[in-house]
């Protein structure tokens, strides 16, 4: 089964009088297993458009900070809780969100 994701990481900058942006990744996943996913990146943007063209120079850096491309393993999964690790090592800890798009 393929799906894709999408993760927004919301982030302000301080330098610019604490201008807020958001760096949008979308991936998609395939399931290898009952509790892995391989995931390969698919595209990636810095909005508002400003602050994309300030990180241009940089965005590779950043960009593998935040790759999702690799596999991510489910090791604990709940109605509000999932605890994961990936092929790099990271752990996760996400909590579900109440929060619904209008």
């Amino acid at each position: 089964m393929e799906g894709k994701a999408v993760n927004e990481i919301m982030f302000n900058v301080r330098g610019l009088n604490l201008l807020s942006g958001k760096l949008v990744i979308e991936a998609s996943f395939n399931i290898s297993s009952k509790s892995r996913v391989d995931i390969r990146y698919d595209t990636s943007t810095i909005v508002p458009d400003q602050l994309m063209n300030m990180f241009r120079k940089n965005y590779d850096v950043l960009l593998g900070i935040f790759n999702p491309d690799g596999w991510l393993e489910i090791t604990y999964v709940d109605e509000t809780l999932r605890i994961g690790r990936d092929d790099k090592g990271n752990i996760f800890i996400l909590e579900r969100s109440n929060q619904t798009d209008p």
